[in-house]
């Protein structure tokens, strides 16, 4: 590693520390009756944000077995804010997709998210908020260099797994 490497990656670090605070107290301002865990959500907001899947897919995406993916879709559908429905193509399958009440959900833990960054980032001195515009394109494009971020498709098709 270069030097100031470990330096570099301990700020990576707490930022990301940081950034899931965030979004924690975000869902924890949700109304009563719209709360959701932060594995629900990220399951919610890839339906929402990505279009719809199927279970196997998501589950990948999430990082979890297809049992706990079943469970967290499980929930989600109770409350309606997903809902099933057939595939156009292969009838064993069943779509995932977001409700409007799931969308809106999802809205507000962005809106929250994006005011919350937005005032950090005013915080900061003109030239840092400079670099951090100039550079941050260059760190995501390092992170697509390891692969797709799971769920990146952004066709508005079903996705179906492959067997």
């Amino acid at each position: 590693m270069a030097a100031g490497s470990e330096q570099l990656l301990d700020a990576m670090t707490e930022v990301s520390r940081h950034l899931l605070r965030l979004m924690t107290q975000c869902l924890d301002q949700l109304p009563q009756g719209d709360e959701v865990s932060a594995t629900q959500y990220r399951a919610l907001a890839a339906l929402a944000q990505r279009g719809p899947r199927n279970a196997s897919v998501l589950a990948e995406e999430l990082g979890v077995g297809r049992p706990a993916a079943t469970k967290i879709v499980d929930r989600l559908a109770r409350r309606r804010l997903i809902r099933r429905r057939p595939h156009p193509e292969d009838r064993r399958q069943v779509i995932l997709e977001a409700t409007d009440r799931g969308f809106e959900i999802v809205r507000a833990v962005q809106h929250c998210r994006r005011r919350r960054l937005a005032r950090v980032l005013s915080e900061l001195d003109p030239a840092a908020r400079d670099a951090l515009e100039r550079d941050l394109p260059a760190l995501l494009a390092a992170f697509s260099m390891h692969g797709p971020t799971p769920g990146a498709r952004t066709d508005p098709q079903p996705v179906a797994a492959k067997r």
